[in-house]
């Protein structure tokens, strides 16, 4: 059987920067002997992995179970029910 697999979605997002801007991603790009494009793209990575470190409580957001049907009932010795939360 074949291994279906999907791509992952790309988000084409367009810059715009002042000539002195251009002109210095056009020297970076030379000196790391890469394209402008690719040098921009290393960049933004750089910056959204540093970004995503320093405000590690929007890596970790999950949804809520809004059905609650997969919570943990605790049931105690006098019958009592209580949910348990991770």
């Amino acid at each position: 059987m074949k291994s279906i697999r999907s791509k992952a979605k790309k988000k084409k997002i367009s810059i715009t920067l002042p000539e002195w801007e251009g002109e210095l991603l056009k020297a970076y790009a030379k000196v790391h002997a890469t394209t402008c494009p690719a040098a921009a793209h290393k960049m933004v990575r750089a910056a959204l992995r540093q970004f995503k470190a320093e405000h590690s409580s929007l890596a970790k957001t999950e949804p809520k179970n809004q059905l609650n049907i997969f919570d943990s009932i605790q049931v105690d010795i006098f019958n009592n029910t209580s949910r348990t939360s991770e």
